[in-house]
């Protein structure tokens, strides 16, 4: 049955063609928004006691970087309570390309600035964890890659910075190189249903509810018609 339908200028009448109405539905893909949700998302594995897989989170606030640690770090600081530790996402540097096989594809900066909030970071056992976490930012990176669609074109790592301690709060910078690329698309635009049945591996017997016009069992093709091994530059059907 034929989902395609009519939409009438300036309002929101649908016309059906055939026995069903659906209404389209538009999907957009931000690749900003993917990526920000893909890093958000992986960073939230990483665990306090990276031996325990349901410990809490290591890093108890996510945001995207809006200028949060510059009030924090202010006298007269007005930002609302942050809990710490505390990673801030900030996209930079993002240019178009503008080769016209490639419209909607860009590159950027993406930085991820950690923030710690150790009071002994100057200790022997503690001045070497800023190296420790961003190693472990970094691997639970390259590992979602396999897994985060937003990630897998192009995330690869630029920069590593250390930043003063400021109040008692220490902010570092990671920088990755992002490709991305802008999508949208209509789910159900010329959409055609079809239940194919494709003798003799599957027949109407498997699903009579779908057999709406009575059409039985398919007697041909049978299996040496539609299987078969053929030598080297035979065709099946020259057989």
């Amino acid at each position: 049955m034929i989902k395609d339908k009519e939409t009438k200028k300036d309002t929101t009448e649908v016309i059906p063609v055939g026995k069903e109405v659906v209404i389209p539905e538009e999907v957009s893909e931000n690749p900003f928004v993917n990526m920000y949700e893909a890093v958000r998302r992986t960073l939230l594995t990483l665990r306090e006691n990276p031996e325990n897989p349901v410990s809490p989170p290591y890093f108890k606030t996510i945001r995207m970087d809006n200028g949060q640690f510059e009030r924090i770090i202010r006298s007269d600081n007005m930002e609302y309570e942050t809990a710490f530790p505390a990673v801030f996402i900030h996209f930079t540097n993002v240019r178009y390309l503008v080769q016209q096989q490639r419209l909607g594809e860009g590159r950027a900066t993406m930085r991820i600035r950690f923030i710690l909030n150790n009071l002994n970071n100057s200790d022997d056992g503690m001045e070497c964890e800023p190296f420790r976490i961003f190693q472990r930012i970094n691997v639970a990176i390259q590992d979602a890659k396999s897994y985060e669609p937003a990630l897998n074109e192009r995330c690869n790592l630029l920069y590593f910075d250390m930043p003063t301690t400021s109040n008692m709060l220490q902010a570092y910078w990671v920088d990755y190189e992002v490709w991305f690329r802008e999508s949208s698309a209509w789910k159900y635009r010329k959409w055609v249903e079809r239940y194919v049945v494709m003798p003799p591996f599957t027949n109407h017997d498997d699903a009579p509810k779908h057999d709406e016009e009575n059409h039985g069992n398919h007697k041909t093709p049978g299996y040496g018609e539609v299987s078969g091994f053929t030598g080297a530059g035979e065709r099946l059907e020259n057989r």
